[in-house]
């Protein structure tokens, strides 16, 4: 991930929420209202009381086109954000190429923060050589969900999942060796 070209001033910061029905609704680690909390302490904590809250509840990480997630880009783009929090990268979205094209062109185009608050990640602390290997992480569980739960994998494949549990997970781990 590339560091911004100068030093924040402290303006307003992006706080994005998102949860899709595949990363367990019910659990309250990765709720709505509990990512809201961790984002807004985090945010306090870097120095941030300008903050502005856009939430995709309910819609997967695997497209880019969420509505918070695109009113949070025009924002950007128009130059009311200086700083994007999220919960975890993989709030961001489960593309690799999308994410990454994000948080390697896009952010630091626009000279913005990024914080990933339970990765450990924070673009002002300069290159992180781990954050692309969480984001293929982040895709291969989605690979998983599908084959774990045998749903049909529109987005991944045009045929249905139609094989055993071990198959499955055989499939999975052939498609992590396939993103080392």
């Amino acid at each position: 991930m590339k560091q911004s070209s100068k030093k924040h001033e402290l303006g307003t910061a992006a706080l994005y929420c998102r949860l899709s029905r595949d990363d367990n609704m019910d659990s309250e680690s990765n709720s709505i209202q509990n990512q809201r909390k961790i984002l807004q302490k985090a945010a306090k904590d870097k120095g941030y009381t300008d903050t502005i809250f856009f939430v995709d509840d309910g819609i997967t990480g695997t497209t880019m086109k969420r509505p918070g997630f695109q009113k949070m880009l025009t924002a950007i783009e128009a130059g009311y954000i200086s700083a994007v929090f999220v919960k975890d990268l993989s709030r961001l979205g489960r593309n690799y190429i999308e994410v990454g094209k994000l948080t390697e062109e896009f952010f630091p185009l626009h000279d913005i923060r990024l914080v990933a608050v339970s990765d450990g990640v924070d673009s002002d602390d300069g290159e992180d050589d781990f954050t692309p290997f969480k984001n293929i992480m982040n895709v291969l569980f989605c690979f998983s969900t599908v084959f774990a739960n045998g749903i049909k994998a529109h987005s991944i494949a045009k045929a249905p999942v139609t094989v055993s549990l071990r198959e499955r997970r055989l499939q999975v781990l052939f498609l992590f060796r396939c993103c080392l």
